[in-house]
């Protein structure tokens, strides 16, 4: 699997790898503003040429936020997904002074992100927010 910097070209297809997880169309909206504004660090995935997912990150502070991480359905449960968390985690960790990564993702993604070491912190219904410590020592 190969990661990039996302692309303008690349918008369609991470749409594409968006529609196979949700079907809220103002969530779609929200996704395609995001990619039209982007200005943080974003990441797609591809395997065999193929956009496979996307995800990225912000900085603020002491904290990173995790960003729209996902995976084509098609490709799920096949380490993917966590190839791309683990690079993004890997990215992150290149900043000084970082010392929690956090994320708010859909309830369903609650246990994968558990067995990678996040804890959750609230849960809204269709939303978890969750938080890893990545300074151990202060």
């Amino acid at each position: 699997m190969e990661i990039r910097k996302y692309a303008p070209a690349d918008r369609e297809a991470c749409l594409a790898v968006f529609d196979s997880n949700f079907a809220d169309p103002q969530m779609r909206v929200e996704f395609a503003g995001f990619l039209d504004g982007l200005n943080e660090h974003f990441f797609v995935a591809a395997h065999g040429g193929e956009l496979i997912g996307c995800g990225g990150f912000a900085l603020a502070e002491n904290a990173a936020a995790l960003r729209w991480g996902m995976i084509h359905r098609a490709w799920q449960r096949k380490g993917a997904g966590r190839f791309l968390l683990f690079y993004r985690m890997r990215e992150i960790t290149k900043n000084k002074g970082v010392e929690f990564v956090r994320l708010r993702a859909p309830a369903e993604a609650a246990d994968f992100f558990a067995k990678q070491g996040f804890r959750e912190t609230s849960r809204d219904g269709k939303f978890v927010e969750m938080t890893k410590r990545l300074a151990v020592c202060q």
